[in-house]
């Protein structure tokens, strides 16, 4: 798998935290925000493990946008086993296998390595506990900026191996879940599934 496209992103991350303001619980127009009431508890995720037999390792773009304000959800980044095998083994050297990374489109952008246009300010949500499975991908954690944060997902293996082959336009909907920001809930997020560049 190729990791141009996550170093690039990865990159940019050292960013400067944005007003709290914006993430306060207001999603923004045209998101997928659910009337989900606020008590909404969703899952509990305890610990770190990584049982997948199956490679799931990607790049999980959301369809529709998710947002709140002018924070919006850029991509869930799932690593290869090793990845996670070297993470939990706390290797100071280890590559960070599971992030989920946030745009602030408020921002000043910039052109990265490959021509693509990037906003200077982003956000990376690493998850505290997460589980990754053959059936789905579960986490939750803390961020700065962004609060409490949790996501329960299942995997369209069907379409996750046509991204692993190499066919991200049959991978339309390889993951779908339910991404809890605070007070906000998004329902029912369909992700593509994608290697990068």
């Amino acid at each position: 798998m190729h990791r141009t496209f996550g170093l690039c992103t990865l990159a940019v991350l050292t960013l400067s935290a944005c007003d709290t303001a914006a993430t306060e619980a207001q999603p923004a127009p045209g998101s997928m925000q659910t009337d989900i009431s606020v008590d909404h508890e969703p899952p509990a995720v305890s610990g770190q493990s990584f049982t997948a037999t199956q490679v799931v390792a990607g790049y999980y773009l959301p369809q529709d946008e998710v947002a709140i304000g002018s924070i919006s959800l850029d991509h869930i980044s799932v690593g290869l086993d090793w990845e996670f095998e070297e993470y939990q083994s706390g290797s100071p050297d280890a590559f960070t296998p599971l992030a989920v990374i946030f745009e602030d489109t408020s921002s000043p952008t910039g052109v990265g390595e490959l021509g693509n246009t990037y906003y200077e300010v982003n956000h990376v949500l690493v998850p505290d506990e997460y589980a990754v499975s053959d059936d789905g991908l579960a986490f939750s954690g803390t961020h700065d900026v962004m609060g409490d944060f949790h996501f329960d997902g299942r995997w369209n293996m069907a379409d996750v191996e046509q991204m692993q082959a190499g066919y991200p336009e049959q991978a339309q909907s390889a993951l779908t879940g339910t991404l809890t920001l605070g007070d906000v809930v998004f329902e029912d997020i369909v992700f593509q599934g994608w290697l990068g560049d």
